[in-house]
């Protein structure tokens, strides 16, 4: 099978008990393996002692480090996490890093080509270098290939440009509450709430499917023919971090595995439940292959 392609940031969290692996490419590549389907990450890290431990990350979990590249002159991302008392996340994400400075090559070239699926965020656009590498690899995938657009909005390091040309590339896109609200804003969607903003987000741009994660209170999904809400899990939540990215690796996973659009809804919402329990954003997660069971 091809490999799903996740083309984002890779960074060390930087939590009040210690540094966790993360970035949303490492969690979403970590649960798509975790899920049974091969997945590589496209990022950057710098030529230090971070970098080397990402790496080493890396093929402890089992996940190929190929496409990780080294930079001789920027740093390995970092990220300063604080959690408040409900487990939400607030980021600091230290700016002109190894990943803003992804470099187009021929195995990125040749990697466009054979892929599923390439999932891309808002982040690692905040700089020229990776974002014309991005640009140039979308260019380069089959008609066939899903692409999602994870808008993760993070910080100030995303404007309408970023927005509407990934909007109008993307085959699928996953956003949250805050981040439709300010899409909402932005681009002057403007529905009644966030079901119709969300549906006229999907016809705007053409977009094959349109996913909204509501945390506790579940989600919405709609295609050209369906509209699926499923009702959220009462969990004790660890934080949120990775939950987001789970949703999405269990959604497409479960759709490339040809499951019916509520079977791989179901489960995105239940491993996004059972990350959000844990504490990080990669843990080991016992799923039930029954989950893939029509």
């Amino acid at each position: 099978m091809l490999p799903i392609v996740v083309f984002w940031e890779i960074i060390w969290d930087m939590l009040p008990l210690g540094k966790q692996a993360g970035g949303a490419p490492f969690n979403f590549t970590f649960h798509s393996y975790q899920l049974g389907w091969p997945a590589v990450m496209v990022s950057r890290v710098g030529k230090d002692e971070l970098g080397q431990d990402l790496v080493e990350k890396c093929k402890e979990l089992g996940l190929n480090p190929e496409f990780l590249q080294e930079d001789l002159i920027h740093p390995t991302g970092t990220v300063e996490v604080e959690l408040d008392s409900q487990g939400q996340a607030e980021y600091e994400i230290k700016e002109d890093v190894a990943w803003d400075h992804l470099e187009w090559n021929d195995g990125l070239k040749n990697l466009a080509g054979n892929c599923a699926a390439v999932c891309f965020g808002t982040l690692c656009q905040r700089h020229s270098v990776t974002r014309n590498t991005l640009k140039n690899f979308l260019e380069r995938c089959p008609k066939k290939t899903i692409k999602v657009f994870d808008i993760n909005l993070r910080q100030n390091f995303y404007n309408r440009e970023i927005l509407e040309e990934s909007l109008y590339k993307a085959t699928w896109a996953k956003v949250n509450e805050q981040e439709l609200e300010t899409l909402t804003d932005l681009l002057g969607l403007k529905g009644d709430d966030l079901k119709e903003s969300l549906e006229i987000l999907r016809r705007r741009y053409n977009l094959e499917l349109a996913a909204l994660t509501l945390g506790e209170n579940g989600c919405l999904v709609n295609t050209k023919n369906e509209r699926i809400y499923l009702q959220g899990h009462k969990i004790e939540v660890a934080d949120t971090i990775g939950a987001g990215d789970s949703f999405t690796a269990g959604l497409l996973v479960g759709l490339l595995k040809k499951k019916p659009l509520r079977r791989a809804i179901t489960i995105a919402n239940d491993l996004a439940a059972q990350v959000a329990s844990k504490p990080g954003g990669t843990p080991l997660i016992e799923f039930n292959q029954n989950h893939f069971s029509s």
